[in-house]
């Protein structure tokens, strides 16, 4: 007898995963399929030796203690770290109480659709955003209504005019830094604004801010957090992009009775967070050379993308439109109209090369003639080496 229920019966698989899965059988034949469609860090500069030196640490000093059972929000030591974290890059005038330790950013967007979202609610969203988000949200029952685009993030007059058509806005959700999937930044006028909105509608804005500080000029923009005045705003924030996602460490900010609240929903989830992966967080942001990390993996991610822009620029049809990120892991590509990207995807892969359609990543159904380029785990030959044979595909592909 197979389990079923209501919510369960409504879950559908993962788009970007399906893609994933494609992938790995070819693996398993043998054939080695180079992907341009994952989300991925490059594995190539997680910090082994310190984890495992830190490891080693961690059971000297602590011995049992370092895998007990522990509080529900998380290991004081790193929130309190995490509050000179933040406060060096991006948010003020919090502590520690302001702060839940998530199992991953996922699992904090996870906890506030759970307790946020209701019948009837609507979630405002960018379009095109992160489908993981998208998915989650329409699985606790939420209508997603996107709003547009431009250079500088999402259109605050569009958002404006969504606010007053809907009444029961559960929260608007924005990735602010180098946005997935399009790369772009919010201006600071539009993230002020973006707080005032919120105020004036009376409803939330959940700030998702796993790219904010790959920045390849090494500016870090102020969080929306950092304008609010009215506990408006939740900030979401992971080491996953920074220094390894199988760690699984994120984490909330929110005033201290929305934490408390998300804790006492946490008790009834998972009871904590992996004690040994919070203290080798806490170890490596405290104890090791972050910075000098963080710049390696920047300068790759950087030298990635300009050998990505030349090569599409260089290659791929007349019409193509390029938005070049200023930082985080991805690219968008706008081919020419009439470009089904995911009718595309099989003809292309046949060359063993993947990418990610841009209809994934949009709430109504828009985005068929674009694609999202992940750059940060390809190295810069096989980079300069297969977009070249992508835009030739495409080529052969408009001519059929």
């Amino acid at each position: 007898m197979v389990i079923s229920s209501k919510f369960l019966d409504a879950l559908t698989p993962s788009s970007i995963r399906s893609i994933t899965a494609k992938i790995r059988d070819k693996a398993k034949d043998g054939i080695q399929v180079v992907s341009f469609a994952g989300g991925l860090p490059s594995k190539e500069f997680f910090p082994l030796e310190d984890l495992r030196r830190i490891t080693d640490q961690v059971f000297e000093e602590e011995g049992g203690e370092a895998i007990q059972y522990a509080a529900s929000d998380g290991y004081d030591p790193l929130r309190q770290y995490l509050v000179e974290f933040m406060k060096r890059y991006q948010v003020n005038d919090i502590d520690y109480k302001n702060i839940l330790i998530t199992s991953g950013a996922q699992q904090g967007l996870a906890y506030l659709s759970k307790g946020m979202i209701e019948p009837g609610s609507v979630v405002i969203v960018e379009n095109p955003s992160y489908p993981g988000a998208l998915d989650t949200f329409r699985s606790y029952g939420a209508e997603i209504v996107g709003v547009s685009m431009d250079d500088d993030g999402m259109k605050m007059d569009v958002l404006e005019q969504v606010l007053q058509q809907h009444k029961k806005v559960a929260f608007i959700y924005t990735i602010a830094d180098f946005q997935n999937p399009t790369g772009r930044c919010m201006s600071i006028e539009r993230r002020k604004k973006l707080v005032e909105l919120a105020e004036t509608y009376d409803t939330f804005v959940v700030e998702d801010g796993p790219y904010s500080l790959i920045s390849f000029d090494g500016q870090v923009m102020p969080a929306i957090k950092s304008f609010d005045t009215y506990g408006r705003v939740i900030y979401s924030g992971s080491t996953s992009k920074t220094i390894a996602p199988g760690l699984r460490i994120g984490w909330l900010i929110a005033d201290h009775e929305s934490i408390t609240k998300l804790v006492y929903l946490k008790m009834r989830d998972d009871l904590q967070v992996n004690n040994i992966a919070q203290r080798q967080v806490y170890h490596y942001l405290k104890d090791c050379d972050f910075d000098g990390h963080l710049k390696t993996v920047i300068d790759v991610y950087r030298r990635r993308r300009d050998v990505m822009a030349e090569a599409v620029r260089a290659s791929f049809p007349e019409g193509t439109r390029v938005i070049l990120p200023g930082g985080g892991l991805f690219m968008w590509v706008d081919l020419p109209e009439g470009t089904d990207a995911l009718e595309m995807f099989d003809f292309v892969f046949q060359k063993n090369i993947a990418y990610v359609p841009g209809q994934f990543f949009c709430c109504d159904g828009s985005g068929k003639n674009a694609m999202r380029l992940n750059f940060s785990t390809t190295g810069e030959e096989d980079i300069a080496r297969c977009i070249p044979i992508l835009g030739e595909m495409i080529k052969q592909y408009l001519k059929k």
